[in-house]
């Protein structure tokens, strides 16, 4: 339950810096991501299946954004395509029930967010759906760590 709710805090945050920093681009990805967690949430709307793989669409967008936008730093781009892949790759992993290694794309993702916070002025457009991919990574492992005790 803690750990839907960091989600849908995340996902809350995400929509107002949406409407707040508006590029076509990054809020539609934000969006997609919404609506996937909102489907994964609330699975009497749909398969949780769907929603995570909604999601999971979504992020492997935000990664082509991330190679593709124009006008945003090496740095930038870098930091929006190793957290994007990290999330995208741990979802392959659980899904295809492939053990070992799964969290390392969570981890990498939440180091990466973290470095992505200290630099936020050059990714105020993307920080919302850059949340998201932080928050998520965040509550594997906070999920991973809750189950090992």
């Amino acid at each position: 339950m803690i750990l839907e709710i960091i989600l849908g805090v995340a996902a809350l945050f995400a929509l107002y810096w949406s409407f707040r920093y508006w590029k076509l681009i990054p809020a539609l990805i934000t969006y997609g991501m919404i609506l996937g967690i909102v489907l994964v949430i609330w699975p009497q709307l749909t398969s949780k299946l769907t929603g995570i793989y909604l999601y999971m669409g979504f992020v492997a967008i935000a990664f082509v954004y991330g190679l593709a936008v124009k006008g945003k730093s090496y740095w930038s781009r870098i930091i929006i395509c190793i957290m994007s892949a990290g999330i995208f790759l741990y979802w392959i992993w659980v899904l295809n029930h492939w053990h070992g290694n799964a969290l390392i794309g969570a981890f990498v993702t939440v180091v990466m967010g973290l470095i992505g916070i200290i630099s936020w002025p050059k990714l105020r457009k993307e920080l919302a759906f850059l949340v998201i991919l932080f928050a998520d990574a965040a509550v594997i492992l906070l999920e991973h760590y809750i189950k090992m005790k």
